[in-house]
């Protein structure tokens, strides 16, 4: 083995398709920010991606829209280890009184399926201005499998913009939710 000695790092950041740059010295890092994954470089020229610390992927989803699925969150490039999941109404309108729809609901698309927020809990009379829905137990989520909102009974009346995120991890260094 041989043993680097590492002094004057460099820190770089772009996206995740930029190529790397070479002739850098060692220890040196590269933050993908579009996939939250780290890569440091070991020689000068070879990097390898790592992940230490949890990240927050937020997004946001439309109840303004036919009652159906949608995809929230997908494990891409490797599965991720799902610390946390929110979902917040925004603090106008109230969809209490909406006409055609009934409820939200929150699952992942695995083959155990984990509920993070159930029709019930995401009742009509439930989906008032600034409530907060909140998962904490945390769950491997498998590289290709998503985290999906079903919007049930019909689309709300007007635009309904909730504000979601996800806290997690890579469980292998290409992980990422997209």
């Amino acid at each position: 083995m041989t043993v680097t000695l590492e002094t004057v790092i460099q820190r770089f950041n772009g996206l995740s398709t930029d190529s790397k740059p070479t002739g850098v010295p060692a220890g040196s890092t590269f933050w993908a920010y579009d996939t939250g994954v780290m890569f440091r470089c070991y020689d000068g020229t070879n990097w390898i991606a790592y992940s230490e610390n949890s990240v927050v992927q937020p997004g946001t989803i439309d109840l303004n829209q036919a009652a159906n699925t949608y995809d929230l969150f997908t494990a891409t490039g490797g599965s991720v280890y799902v610390e946390y999941f929110k979902i917040t109404m925004p603090s106008t309108p109230d969809v209490t009184n909406d006409a055609t729809i009934t409820s939200i609901a929150v699952v992942t698309d695995t083959t155990t399926v984990i509920t993070l927020l159930s029709a019930a809990a995401g009742a009509k009379a439930n989906l008032v201005a600034n409530t907060v829905f909140a998962y904490a137990t945390p769950f491997a989520l498998p590289v290709g499998k998503k985290i999906r909102l079903t919007i049930a009974g019909g689309a709300a009346d007007g635009a309904t913009v909730c504000v979601t995120s996800c806290r997690y991890r890579a469980i292998n260094p290409a992980g990422y939710l997209a």
